[in-house]
Parts: structure tokens; C-alpha cells; sequence
């Protein structure tokens, strides 16, 4: 085991002096010559760098010159958007450009992650009021479990106050692409009365208990949709159909629908979408305020498929189940051995926050920025998702079933529609959507996203575990980890009552997914549609591994994921034996799809489909206040590191002193099985060293953000 940090990293020491110096003087306001000075040696040891533009950016801006900072200022945004520094600069600058709403936004940044700091809040003039105080609330909340909102602030005599609530009936403030609607968040309502939820929701909202618990299984529909009020004209294409949702306001809301040849009146639900089929241009008339969703074009084109089906099957790992596939997958194993199913798939992440983003952008967590769960910064617009790609094809983009993952963050944004449980997703559940999707918008080619959560695990503390795990495990079996606080599921041990959980669960995942390829291959023809199983992550129930003082969080187990695909263009191979990551989702269905694949993206094409094998996968583990752990395998080995520091809010961490290793697959970490071959050294050090250089702090560290976090930086 190397223990020698110079082995793998050496900080630049004439980089460092030169920003403790600037910091030293930017604290100051020292905005000389002798600053300038600092400020170019600096940049010639570290061009391109967050810290740069800081540093540029607040020379301009104690000299007054906003207008020529704010480039600057966003530069630095754009390579660390997680930053308090930068936003605290960014909050000044649009200030004093006239840019009233993205200072507010920055300013909730800072005041929502360092909130011990106490940052005054300075709001807008009273026409910007509304649409200011529902951007703070993002920016004040954590980046998943949308729509809740744990911070809403609140303008009234007494002046700005917080308390607990939820986006709906209303638009979130996020920034969408030109020309599409932001989406409305309603409630979700199937076969039953149309404003029922909305009446419990409005008399719930503020609870403390929603907040805590009723959330879980509370589900939200969340469409692209414009406010109208009075009236409303729909167009509708000269020998074409649409399909319109339309919401209300409050229960037996009325609304009027009239077309050259029809008229009728309807009644709308509470916050809940209802379907209308129209062959003609129409208008909407209503005395109150409803929400007219993105129509729905009828008619399927020859260039595309009648259906993509993307399953995430979250927390899958691939290195569980491959000795008993496909015994214990015997539905999902007999559809995909018709199409590809990878052996040695990784994600980069070890849980979901960052993990679904990858997958969605086909890039790096480091490069996207988004893994800190306490913050809801919006991936740019320049930033293709896989659903926008798909959205540009003309496919109708929809998500019959997913989590609160990815919307506040922009990951989301290029779905038509989102029904959604911050918790609770069943298949069965959600299978049961799918299919009424597919049967209810079959005129039209559809892109679709299934997230289900049955086999992630859950502190079993007051959990209910599978009536058939309770009624055939022993007593002595149920036995948990002692304690009353609760462990975070990354950290759950191989316990007996986890494990047969897992299996119970993989079960009703195989027999739901199960029904529903069967009836996408009973429904379509081969060449007629695509469907995409993948998982983000893997768990630690089957691995009894430890790393320092935890878990071994990049371990195989934990970052191994399952991914299988069939239909149009996908060779007939069944399982093969080539490596990749989730980042290569995004390209593969480019490929098949035929939408561009950036060149930027750190996804790759497999082998299998055309493309180069990759020789390396990477999975980077980096959580705000915990050690960053890394792993790189290629088919043979793996490179591991694990650092001595922390890493901070802003993902960045110093590389000096870290505990590295090169191991066979299926060792690591093992003393006894270390590898000292150095042409393994030559093959892993450069592709580790590179992957990390963005994320590597040099040892520069803000003071504001160290003090904030004394109990991960003492003495700072």
C-alpha cells in the first residue's frame, strides 16, 4: 500500500502563496497594483481556475467596473457553481447590474447551504416580490424531493419569514429552454374524483407531518404548462390532432371549450390535469386563473420509433445478481437475452443525487457539479439532457413514474410530463402507468422514463419489510444494527433481514417489468421500439468490506449497476463482457435514436454497437464532509485512492496526502494482493490524475467556507 502522497499528487507551493496572498488582500480590499501583480503570477500558474475570476472579478468590482466583472464572475461560476464565494460575487455584481432576480437566487444559495452565517437577504422592488421569494425557495432547499419546499419564504409587515410548504397549483421558477413552458406542478388523479387530492393537499401543505412523512407517498404531476386566465386560444395543425391537459384551480372549477364546431362546458379538478382530444383550433374561456398543458400532437413519423422505454431499476447491482441471473430475474433475463446485456457496467456514483444526472447528460459528476444534495443549482442550458435530445426528435417525453431527483437541478427539464413520489415507487405501480401511458398516447411516439425503488434498501429500524420475508425469516435473523439513529443506506451492513429483502423485492420487480415487456413484445414489432434497463448505483448488503473508518463506498458492490437494452438496432449477444459506465447511456441512444452526441460528453459508444471499447470505468465518490473515494478499473485491475481531507461544500479536495492502491478485481484493498507492476502505474496514474485535476484544491481553501464546517476542518 503506497503511503508516499507523491506517488500519485504534488501541489503546485508558489500557486498556493500566491492565493493565501490575494485571499489576504481581497479580505482586505487591497485592489492595487501590487494585487494585479499577484493576480498575474497567479494566472500563470493556475490559468483557468474558479479562484482566478474570483480574484479578477473582485478587482473590477472594488474598482466599481460591474459590468466588466459580471463575464468574469460567471466564468468562475460556470467551473465551480457550488461556491460561496462565487455566489456572494455573483449576488454583488447582478446587483448592481440591474439583475435583481439572479441575486437573489445567488444570495439564496449561500444563505440556504451556510445558513450559520446568517447572510442578509436583500430583496427586490415589489413587482419582482413574487417571482423573487419563489426562486429563494428553491435556491434555499436541498436539489431533490421536488416540489417540497423546507424554507418558503414568506413578505408580509412583519417582513420575511420561512416556514415549511410545497410547489403547487403553480409554475416552478426554473430556468426552461426558448419555447418551452416551465412545468405546473398538479396532483396526480387516476380513476378517482378529480379534486380530492388538492383538498387535502392545501389543508396538509404547511404540516410538519407531510413534511416529515405524508410526502412519501403523495404523488405530483408535473407538466409543461402555461397560466391563463379569461381565455386561452389553442392551435391546432390543418389535419392533425391534439391531446390537450388542462388543470383548475379549485374544486368544480368551470371552463368553456369552443371550436368552429363545438362548444362545450366542462368542469376542471383542483390542481389535477384532465385530457381533452381536439381535431380544431379551440379556445378556453374561465373566470379564475387554470393551467393549459403542452398539446399533445397526434401522429407517429417513420424516423422514429413508437416507443423508448427507459427502467431504472435503482440500487441494481449487477455484481449481485450475476451468479443467480437469470434464475432470479427469469421475466427480464428471457426479453433482454433477445438484445445486450453488460457484464461489467459501473456507475460513477454511489447514490442517486449525482448519479442520474450522469446518466442524463452522459458527463461526469465533476463536471456538471451536481453531488451536493444541499444544493439546487441549475445545469446550464448549453447542457443537452437526454430527454431535450430526445424532446428535438419530436418524441413525446414523459416520466409515468419517477422520483424528486433531477428537477429542481434542470436534469429533468426537456420531459413534457413527470408523475412523481419523493419515496415511494413501486413497480407494480408504476408499471401500471406505463402501460396506461402507452395505451392512452399510442398515436404518438413516445420517449418514457420508469424509476422504481423497490430493491434500494432502507434502515430496517421501523420499516416493513415483505410479508414473504417476515413470515419465513427467524427471529434471530431480524436482528439489526443496535441504536436508535437512523444509518443512511449506503451504510446498511450485510444483515440476513437486508439481504432477503433485496431478493423478495428483486422478485416483484421481475414480475412487474416482467408483465409489461411482455406486453411491449406482444404490442410492437422488433424494429419498432427500444427498451433501455439500467440501474444507478449499487448497495453494500452483500459485501462485508471496510475502508478506514466506514464503508467501502466505491467498492464493487456499491458502484456495479445492471444494464441490458433491446428493439431497434440492438445486436442479438446476450451477455457480454465488455466495460462500461452509465455516462454511456447518452451516447448509445444517440446512436440508435440519431439525435448528435456532443463531442464534450465523457460517455463512449460500446464496443458492441460500433463504437471503441473503453479500458478504463471510472466511479468518483464525493460527498461534502466525508473522504473522497475513488476507484478505477479496467477489465484485469483497479486503481483505488482514498483522501486524508474531507471534501468541501464545493466538491473540491486536496489530492497531498491520500491512501492509493492497484489491486486484481475482486481484491481491492487487500494488502496481500497489492500490485507494484509499474507498468500498471503507467496505465492508472495518468488517467486518475487527469480525472481529478478539476476537483484538486491545491491546498487553497476560502476561509468563510472552513470556518462554516468546523467539525470537518477543525483548527481552520
Amino acid at each position: 500500500m503506497q503511503d508516499d502522497y507523491t506517488v500519485f499528487w504534488q501541489n503546485n507551493d508558489s500557486a498556493l502563496a500566491l492565493f493565501d496572498d490575494l485571499a489576504a488582500r481581497m479580505e482586505r480590499g487591497a485592489y492595487d497594483d501590487e494585487y494585479l501583480a499577484r493576480l498575474d503570477a497567479y494566472q500563470e500558474e493556475r490559468p483557468d481556475t474558479a479562484h482566478f475570476y474570483i480574484f479578477a472579478a473582485r478587482y473590477l468590482a472594488g474598482h466599481g467596473r460591474y459590468d466588466a466583472a459580471l463575464p468574469l464572475a460567471e466564468r468562475a461560476y460556470r467551473l465551480r457553481p457550488v461556491n460561496y464565494e462565487v455566489w456572494k460575487l455573483l449576488a454583488e455584481i447582478y446587483r448592481h447590474v440591474g439583475r435583481y432576480l439572479d441575486s437573489i437566487t445567488m444570495q439564496g444559495y449561500g444563505y440556504g447551504m451556510y445558513e450559520e452565517i446568517k447572510p442578509q437577504i436583500e430583496l427586490p422592488s415589489p413587482e419582482l416580490l413574487p417571482e423573487a421569494l419563489d426562486r429563494l425557495a428553491v435556491a434555499l432547499g436541498p436539489g431533490n424531493y421536488a416540489p417540497l419546499a423546507p424554507h418558503r419564504p414568506f413578505y408580509n409587515e412583519d417582513g420575511l419569514t420561512f416556514r415549511r410548504d410545497v410547489f403547487v397549483g403553480e409554475t416552478l421558477p426554473l430556468t426552461m429552454p426558448e419555447g418551452s413552458d416551465r412545468f405546473y406542478v398538479g396532483c396526480y388523479a387516476e380513476n378517482c374524483f378529480l379534486s380530492e387530492k388538492g383538498e387535502l393537499l392545501e389543508r396538509y401543505r404547511y404540516d410538519d407531518l407531510f413534511a416529515q412523512y405524508w410526502h412519501h407517498d403523495f404523488v405530483f404531476d408535473f407538466q409543461k404548462a402555461r397560466m391563463a386566465k379569461d381565455s386561452f386560444h389553442i392551435e391546432v395543425p390543418e389535419g392533425r390532432e391534439i391531446i390537450l391537459p388542462v388543470a383548475g384551480a379549485h374544486t368544480m372549477h368551470k371552463c368553456r371549450i369552443e371550436t368552429a364546431s363545438d362548444a362545450e362546458d366542462i368542469l376542471l379538478g383542483k390542481w389535477a390535469f384532465s385530457n381533452y382530444r381536439l381535431g380544431e383550433s379551440a379556445a378556453l374561456t374561465s373566470s379564475e386563473t387554470f393551467a393549459v398543458g403542452t398539446p399533445i400532437l397526434l401522429g407517429h413519423d417513420p424516423q422514429r420509433k413508437k416507443l423508448v422505454l427507459n427502467i431504472l431499476v435503482d440500487g441494481l447491482p449487477w455484481a449481485v445478481v450475476r451468479e443467480h441471473f437469470p434464475h432470479c430475474m427469469p421475466r427480464i433475463g428471457a426479453f433482454f437475452s433477445r438484445g445486450v446485456i453488460f457484464d461489467q457496467s459501473f456507475s460513477t456514483s454511489e447514490h442517486t443525487h449525482p448519479a442520474l444526472p450522469a446518466i442524463e447528460t452522459g458527463r461526469y459528476p465533476q463536471r456538471i457539479h451536481i453531488f451536493n444534495e444541499k444544493d439546487s443549482h441549475e445545469l446550464p442550458l448549453d447542457i443537452p439532457t437526454l430527454s431535450e435530445q430526445m424532446k428535438s426528435l419530436g418524441y413525446y417525453c414523459a416520466a409515468p413514474m419517477a422520483s424528486g431527483f433531477g428537477i429542481y437541478n434542470g436534469v429533468m427539464r426537456g420531459y413534457d410530463r413527470i408523475v412523481s413520489a419523493s419515496w415511494k415507487a413501486a413497480s407494480y405501480e408504476g408499471v401500471d402507468r406505463t402501460i396506461r401511458q402507452i395505451e392512452a398516447f399510442d398515436e404518438t411516439d413516445q420517449f418514457l422514463l420508469l424509476h422504481v425503488m423497490d430493491v434500494h434498501p432502507w434502515d430496517g429500524k421501523d420499516f416493513k419489510f415483505d410479508p414473504t420475508v417476515e413470515a419465513h425469516l427467524p427471529l434471530k435473523d431480524r436482528r439489526l444494527a443496535p441504536g436508535k439513529e437512523r444509518t443512511a443506506s449506503v451504510r446498511l451492513l450485510p444483515t440476513k433481514v437486508y439481504q432477503e429483502e433485496f431478493w423478495a423485492s428483486l422478485k416483484n420487480v421481475d414480475r412487474a417489468i416482467g408483465g409489461l415487456l411482455a406486453c411491449i413484445a406482444d404490442r410492437y414489432d422488433e424494429d419498432e421500439y427500444i427498451v433501455n434497463l439500467y440501474s444507478d448505483h449499487g448497495q453494500s448488503l452483500f459485501t462485508a468490506q471496510a475502508l478506514l473508518s466506514g464503508s467501502d463506498f466505491a467498492c464493487e458492490m456499491q458502484t456495479s449497476t445492471v444494464w441490458m437494452m433491446r428493439g431497434a438496432g440492438v445486436p442479438v449477444c446476450g451477455i457480454v463482457d465488455e466495460l462500461t459506465s452509465i455516462v454511456d447511456i447518452y451516447p448509445t441512444l444517440g446512436h440508435l435514436c440519431g439525435f448528435p452526441v456532443p463531442e464534450d460528453i465523457d460517455g463512449n459508444l460500446p464496443a458492441v454497437f460500433g463504437g471503441t471499447e473503453r479500458d478504463v470505468a471510472y466511479s468518483a465518490l464525493t460527498f461534502p464532509g466525508q473522504t473522497f473515494k475513488f476507484a478505477v478499473r479496467s477489465k484485469t485491475h483497479a486503481f483505488r485512492l482514498e483522501t486524508r481531507e474531507v471534501s468541501d461544500e464545493d466538491g473540491t479536495v486536496d489530492f497531498m496526502i491520500t491512501r492509493t492502491g492497484i489491486y486484481p478485481r475482486g481484491h481491492e484493498w487487500e494488502d496481500a494482493y497489492e500490485c507494484t507492476d509499474e507498468s500498471l502505474r503507467a496505465f492508472f496514474y495518468p488517467r486518475a490524475r487527469e480525472f481529478v485535476r478539476s476537483i484538486a484544491s491545491n491546498g487553497e481553501h476560502w476561509p468563510s467556507m472552513r470556518e462554516a464546517r468546523p467539525e470537518w476542518f477543525p483548527g481552520a
